[in-house]
């Protein structure tokens, strides 16, 4: 058991493949998961509250619920699962470049739907 445990370790491109694993058996099983700092210190939610519950809902197929909750989550969910595959045909972590005009231009968009947010509220306040 051990042996195998280490053996997965060093393949390193399972890491996405695990990280879809946990996302789409959160909710089923009550997982744990960290709680948004900024939002328990400030009260104020940040550009990423509710995203991982969004993620975890288009993972298990209920896009209407994931798009309520944060409109990035399914396109997220898409990535990771686009992500898991690519690195395990490619036997690498990262089998492709983030550039960083997509960095700012996904950020920004973040950004953007956070001021939004704040005006029309999040869904669960």
């Amino acid at each position: 058991m051990n042996r195998l445990f280490f053996n997965l370790l060093q393949k390193k491109y399972f890491i996405p493949s695990g990280l879809v694993t946990y996302l789409y058996l959160k909710n089923y099983y009550s997982l744990p998961g960290i709680s948004c700092p900024l939002r328990a210190v400030t009260g104020v939610p940040c550009p990423t509250c509710f995203l991982t519950r969004s993620t975890c809902l288009a993972l298990q197929g209920d896009l209407e619920d994931s798009f309520k909750m944060h409109i990035f989550g399914p396109f997220i969910a898409l990535c990771l699962l686009v992500w898991s595959i690519k690195s395990i045909k490619t036997k690498q972590l990262f089998p492709f470049l983030i550039t960083e005009k997509f960095l700012i231009i996904f950020s920004c968009s973040l950004l953007i739907y956070w001021i939004l947010r704040m005006f029309y509220g999040f869904p669960l306040s």
